[in-house]
C-alpha cells in the first residue's frame, strides 16, 4: 500500500511539473524539479524543446545540476535550446577538440607518398589537438580518446618480428599538413561612442597577436612534422635491414656471409642516424621553448605601448557633453583556427584563447562605458531643450526690465539652477573618461601579468611533452 502511494505522488509531482511548464519558463530549478520527480531523460527533453527556457549555464551551474543527477543529455540538450534561444549572441572562445591518441599521428604510406614503418620500439609519436572557435554560450571543454595498441607475445624471433611488422604496419606518419583556416573569421559588430572609440586600436592589436601567434604555432608544428618523418625514414630503413639479417641468420647455421656482416654494418650506421635525428629533435624542442621566452619577453614592451597610446588618445577626446555624441561602428574579429597540432606544441594554442577572450573584454569595456556616454549626453539634452524656453522668456522680459523685474530674477534662478547641472554632468563625463583610462592602465599589468603565468606554463608543458617522450 505504502508502495502505491508513493508511486501516486510521484505521478502527481509528474503532472503537476509538466502542467507548470505549459505557462512558465524552464529554468535550472525546474530541470531538477523533474529530475527528482522520476521524469524520464526523453519527457524532460521533449519540454524544453517545446518550452520557452531561461538556464543558466555557468561552469558552478553545471555543476550543481550533476550534482542533482541531472543527465549530461539533458545538460547538453539545455545549452542547444539556449544556444538556439540566444541566436544573437556572437561571442566566441577557443574549444580544444578531441587530441588524437600518438599512434594515430603516423601514417602508412602508399605508393611514393607513404612507407612502411616496422620496430618493437618506434619512436612514440605526438598526439593532436584541433583549436577552433565555438559560440561563447558553448562550455570550455576537452576530451581525450585514447587507444591502446596490443603487442601480441614473442615465440621465437622470426615470427617476433612478423608480428612486429603486421602491428606497426598500422602506423603512420602525417606528411600533410592539414586544413589551416586561418583566415575563417565572423565579426561582431557594435557602435563606440565619444572617448571609448580609440579601444579599437586595441581589438586591432590582439587581433594581430592572434594571427601572429597562429603563424608562429604553425611553423612549431612544421617543424616537428618533419623531424618526426626523418626519424621514422631512417627507422624503417633500420628495420627492413634488421628483418632481412634475421632471415639471412636463420637460413642456415654457417657462420655469418660477407652479406650478413655488410648487412650489420648498415645496420650499425642506421641506429647511429636514428639516435642523432632524434636527439636532434629533443635540441629543436628546447630551441622552441628559448623561442616562446623570447616572444614573452617582447611582448610586455609592446603591449605597454599600445595601451599607453590609446590611454592618450582617450583623454584627448572632448568630453563635453552638449558637443552631442560621436559614434563609430566597429568590428571585432573573431578567430577561427582550425588546424591539427602535434601534441609537443599543443599547450601554446591557449594564447591563442587568451587574445581571443581579451578581444571579447575590450568590447564589453566599450560597451559599458559607451552606455555611460550616452546616457550622460541624453541627459544634457534633455537639460538644454528646457532651457530654450526659459532663455527666449528671459529675453522677451529683458526688453523692459524694470517692469520686469521679478520675472528676470525667477527665469534667471531656474537657468543657472540647469546650468549647474550641465556643468555636472560634463564633469562626470571628464571623469569618466579618466576612470576608464586608468582602468586600462590597471588592466595593461594584469593582462600582462596573465600572459606571462600562461607562457610559463606552456614551457614547462612543452619540455615536460619532450623530457617524457625521449
Amino acid at each position: 500500500m505504502k508502495k502505491l502511494v508513493f508511486v501516486l505522488v510521484i505521478v502527481l509531482c509528474a503532472i503537476n511539473i509538466l502542467c507548470a511548464q505549459t505557462t512558465e519558463i524552464l529554468t535550472n530549478s525546474t530541470i531538477v524539479m523533474m529530475v527528482k520527480a522520476k521524469l524520464s531523460d526523453d519527457l524532460i527533453i521533449d519540454e524544453i524543446h517545446s518550452s520557452k527556457v531561461n538556464f543558466n549555464l555557468s561552469n558552478d551551474s553545471i555543476k550543481f545540476l550533476s550534482s542533482e543527477n541531472v543527465s549530461a543529455q539533458v545538460i547538453q540538450i539545455m545549452k542547444t535550446a539556449s544556444g538556439l534561444q540566444t541566436s544573437t549572441s556572437t561571442d566566441e572562445i577557443i574549444k580544444p577538440a578531441n587530441p588524437v591518441e600518438p599512434d594515430s599521428l603516423l601514417k602508412k604510406k602508399e605508393s611514393t607518398q607513404h612507407a612502411t614503418i616496422q620496430s618493437a620500439d618506434t619512436l612514440k609519436q605526438p598526439e593532436h589537438k584541433q583549436v577552433i572557435l565555438t559560440e561563447k554560450d558553448a562550455s570550455l571543454q576537452a576530451s581525450a580518446q585514447v587507444t591502446n595498441s596490443v603487442t601480441q607475445p614473442v615465440k621465437n624471433q622470426s615470427e617476433s618480428q612478423t608480428e612486429t611488422s603486421k602491428e606497426l604496419s598500422k602506423e603512420n606518419i602525417q606528411t600533410e599538413r592539414g586544413k589551416n583556416n586561418l583566415n575563417e573569421k565572423s565579426t561582431l559588430t557594435f557602435t563606440a561612442f565619444n572617448y571609448t572609440i580609440p579601444i579599437e586600436d586595441l581589438t586591432t592589436f590582439f587581433d594581430n597577436e592572434f594571427n601572429s601567434m597562429a603563424a608562429i604555432i604553425k611553423g612549431f608544428d612544421e617543424r616537428i612534422r618533419d623531424s618526426i618523418e626523418r626519424v621514422n625514414t631512417i627507422k624503417e630503413k633500420m628495420l627492413q635491414v634488421e628483418k632481412e639479417i634475421t632471415e639471412k641468420k636463420n637460413a642456415d647455421n654457417k657462420e655469418y656471409s660477407n652479406e650478413i656482416i655488410l648487412l650489420k654494418k648498415s645496420l650499425v650506421d642506421y641506429r647511429k642516424k636514428y639516435e642523432l635525428v632524434k636527439k636532434n629533435m629533443f635540441t629543436d624542442g628546447i630551441n622552441i621553448t628559448k623561442e616562446l621566452k623570447n616572444i614573452i619577453d617582447e611582448k610586455e614592451q609592446s603591449i605597454n605601448n599600445k595601451f599607453d597610446d590609446v590611454c592618450k588618445k582617450i583623454r584627448a577626446k572632448n568630453t563635453d557633453p552638449s558637443k552631442g555624441e560621436i559614434a563609430k561602428s566597429i568590428a571585432i574579429t573573431k578567430q577561427k583556427f582550425n588546424t591539427d597540432i602535434v601534441n609537443y606544441v599543443a599547450p601554446v594554442t591557449e594564447i591563442l584563447n587568451f587574445y581571443e577572450n581579451e578581444i571579447v573584454s575590450l568590447h564589453d569595456v566599450v560597451v559599458l562605458w559607451s552606455g555611460k556616454v550616452v546616457a550622460t549626453i541624453q541627459k544634457d539634452s534633455v537639460l538644454s531643450k528646457q532651457l530654450e524656453p526659459l532663455n527666449k522668456e528671459l529675453t522677451g522680459y529683458n526688453s523692459d526690465p524694470k517692469k520686469n523685474k521679478k520675472e528676470i530674477a525667477e527665469l534667471k534662478k531656474q537657468c543657472s539652477k540647469i546650468e549647474k547641472e550641465r556643468k555636472e554632468l560634463a564633469n562626470q563625463m571628464e571623469d569618466d573618461c579618466k576612470e576608464l583610462s586608468g582602468y586600462l592602465k590597471q588592466q595593461c599589468k594584469e593582462i600582462f601579468s596573465a600572459l606571462n603565468v600562461r607562457f610559463v606554463d606552456i614551457i614547462e608543458n612543452i619540455n615536460y611533452s619532450y623530457q617524457d617522450k625521449f
